[in-house]
């Protein structure tokens, strides 16, 4: 294997770039956002950093924790989960806790209890159906339901199933935890003392850092980086991708194409039937404000509908060296689609963002923000509408017959998932390249292999 090129300098490609460069084989790792990282990549304003929502390594996978300790060396720090969702006007801890009971309204309470003895199974396959056999129909209806219509700009009864099982269960992150049925929720509450959840944070430059330094050692092996480097076209035979051409001009002749972008960006360069397959996208309001944090989260979920973001994410409870001392960086979130009315003027939520802010007390008044900071991130979570298993694996079929194509990470297999699914896949996919186990090099990863 002579000339490698990896579209996407997201963690999935410079992960595998990294361990395909540390054995000789030339990497090209192509970039259009101007430095590495994608969905991990951070914000700097002065002395403070905000990464693109509320980044942090954690794995049960001890090759890939080994991994992630190795890069980062001595610059990390191993600090305690703490993390809420902000509903019925007030706070609780995420995942629930016993407290969580006494602070719900009577009402609410008295129906999830009943939702536990006494609830009618439901057949579908869609997140609605999910929910309520998991949870009950309370708990979807006064949560669950708003949440995810408000975040994904969908109706739950027409987005698929496995939203929840990637999305809600995730969100747990320690298997521990996990309380995927209304009895098993409650009775995790019960637990005497919580399980606790340890991650793994940078002390310099946000979770830029990891990207940063696997970015340099490509480099350092003799590999290369192109940032701002978009790419306009993919030229391939019947079983072959033969060119890459960059938005410059460049031409790159692979013997492997890694693609980490958009798989529905890859079949229109290539010209063939693009997939009904969408992805939402995201406006990060950065916060500059006056101030020690008003609460020690380190990311909170907002499911109230007249709450304009969906989460935040505060980096001075990840690392103290994000912001100043005396002040905080706060990230809101609020998805859109790219080119909707939001997107294309975001400026105008500025004042909804920094009201809300106050309402929901993370900030005093709106004067204690002294700066707000817009940035836009494309395609950051895959949309499970209903029907599209079938759509993408009909593209994977097709796209079965290029010998010379591998698709990874997020984005590159329409897969929901941590850095930590992420790192593990472009390691596996390195492993398999270096080894020749597969023969011809065949090249698409199926969902299931990542959810088993």
């Amino acid at each position: 294997m002579e000339n490698i090129v990896i579209v996407g300098g997201g963690v999935a490609g410079l992960t595998a770039g990294y361990h395909l460069s540390q054995k000789g084989i030339k990497v090209t790792v192509v970039e259009k956002e101007d430095r590495p990282g994608g969905l991990a990549r951070s914000f700097g304003y002065g002395d403070f950093i905000f990464d693109v929502g509320p980044h942090r390594f954690h794995t049960d996978d001890q090759k890939v924790l080994r991994f992630i300790k190795m890069v980062l060396g001595p610059d990390s720090v191993s600090i305690p989960r703490s993390s809420g969702v902000y509903f019925f006007g007030r706070y609780h801890e995420w995942p629930l806790r016993l407290s969580t009971l006494f602070k719900l309204p009577p009402s609410l309470t008295f129906r999830v209890a009943k939702d536990l003895v006494h609830r009618r199974r439901r057949t579908g396959s869609s997140f609605e159906d999910y929910i309520i056999n998991m949870y009950g129909q309370t708990l979807y209806d006064s949560f669950f339901k708003i949440y995810t219509e408000k975040f994904l700009k969908h109706n739950p009864a027409k987005i698929h199933s496995d939203w929840a099982k990637a999305g809600i269960d995730r969100a747990v992150i320690d298997k521990k935890m996990q309380a995927n049925t209304l009895f098993s929720l409650i009775r995790k509450t019960l637990l005497p003392k919580p399980v606790e959840t340890e991650f793994i944070y940078p002390t310099s430059g946000g979770i830029q850092l990891f990207s940063d330094r696997l970015a340099a050692e490509i480099e350092k092996n003799g590999g290369e980086i192109r940032l701002k480097a978009g790419v306009a076209e993919v030229a391939a035979g019947k079983k072959k991708v033969e060119e890459v051409t960059l938005a410059d001009g460049t031409k790159l002749n692979p013997d492997l194409l890694i693609w980490t972008a958009p798989i529905d960006l890859l079949c229109r360069l290539l010209e063939v039937e693009e997939p009904r397959l969408s992805y939402l996208s995201a406006l990060l309001y950065n916060a500059e404000v006056k101030g020690e944090p008003t609460m020690p989260y380190q990311w909170c979920y907002y499911g109230q509908e007249d709450i304009v973001f969906n989460r935040i994410s505060i980096p001075r409870n990840f690392y103290k060296g994000t912001a100043p001392e005396g002040k905080t960086g706060i990230n809101l979130e609020v998805t859109c689609r790219e080119g909707d009315l939001v997107w294309n003027d975001p400026e105008k939520l500025s004042s909804v963002v920094i009201e809300d802010m106050r309402r929901v007390g993370l900030i005093p008044s709106p004067d204690a923000v002294k700066a707000l900071h817009i940035e836009k991130a494309v395609n950051v979570y895959p949309i499970y509408e209903l029907d599209y298993l079938y759509p993408l694996q009909r593209i994977l079929n097709h796209l079965s017959y290029i010998g010379n194509l591998l698709l990874l990470g997020r984005t590159g297999t329409f897969w929901y998932n941590n850095m930590d699914h992420s790192i593990a896949a472009g390691m596996d996919a390195a492993e398999d390249i270096v080894s020749s186990q597969r023969q011809g090099i065949h090249p698409l990863y199926h969902r299931n292999d990542f959810w088993a």
